[in-house]
């Protein structure tokens, strides 16, 4: 069976909510007393209050609430020598005001002159978050590694490049000599075919030269016969 709770125990931050009531300027429930300071245009309702009132706010000196658009919304705020940021001193209440509320809207201020410290409560960290640190560790460092081994793999190539075009630079050296040695060596050869010419041809000409006196004797004698 469902426990029935009428709307005047709802709270929306804890379920069920503490039952305030109010004797003159004082708002008291189960061990909370605070003090109505101001009531702007009879602001307080101590159902609405006690339904928006949540275990976070008596960390606050001072409670702030402000109707709009018939809801009631609930600000913590502390005193001004406090050692906290501006926005959260009850000197800052002005500013609040016209800037957050509605203008001319109706409000109250519930000043708490025991403010109490909330433990915090440690979470346990599950096992699962440690295993997903370990496996982000792996993951970096396998990309660490992934990194580094294409990191080698583009210098070797990169040497292997540099290899490859001195080797052509090479051949195509070795081929310039090749041919100038050729050239060279065609060129002597040359040189000595035509040496032997000129040396085969001088003892030819003597005897050229005795093949040609007979002619001549023979041309006189028959001049003589005229």
């Amino acid at each position: 069976m469902k426990k029935e709770i009428s709307p005047e125990l709802y709270n929306y931050n804890k379920f069920p909510g503490p039952s305030f009531a109010r004797v003159g300027d004082k708002v008291v429930a189960e061990q909370i007393q605070l003090d109505l300071v101001e009531n702007y245009k009879e602001a307080f309702d101590q159902t609405a209050f006690g339904q928006r009132f949540s275990q976070l706010m008596l960390k606050f000196d001072y409670i702030v609430g402000d109707w709009g658009n018939e809801q009631l919304r609930l600000k913590g705020f502390y005193k001004d020598d406090r050692k906290v940021a501006s926005e959260q001193k009850i000197g800052r209440l002005d500013d609040y005001l016209t800037e957050f509320c509605n203008f001319g809207c109706a409000y109250f201020i519930l000043e708490n002159p025991n403010p109490q410290e909330l433990p915090v409560e440690l979470e346990d960290k599950p096992a699962r978050r440690r295993r997903n640190r370990s496996r982000n560790r792996n993951r970096q460092q396998d990309s660490a590694g992934k990194q580094s081994q294409n990191q080698k793999q583009q210098g070797t190539k990169g040497t292997k490049k540099q290899d490859s075009k001195k080797q052509e630079q090479k051949r195509q050296e070795n081929k310039k000599q090749g041919q100038k040695a050729t050239f060279t060596i065609r060129n002597e050869e040359k040189s000595s075919q035509i040496r032997k010419k000129k040396t085969d041809r001088k003892p030819d000409q003597p005897r050229k030269k005795a093949s040609q006196e007979p002619k001549e004797t023979k041309r006189g004698f028959v001049i003589r016969q005229k």
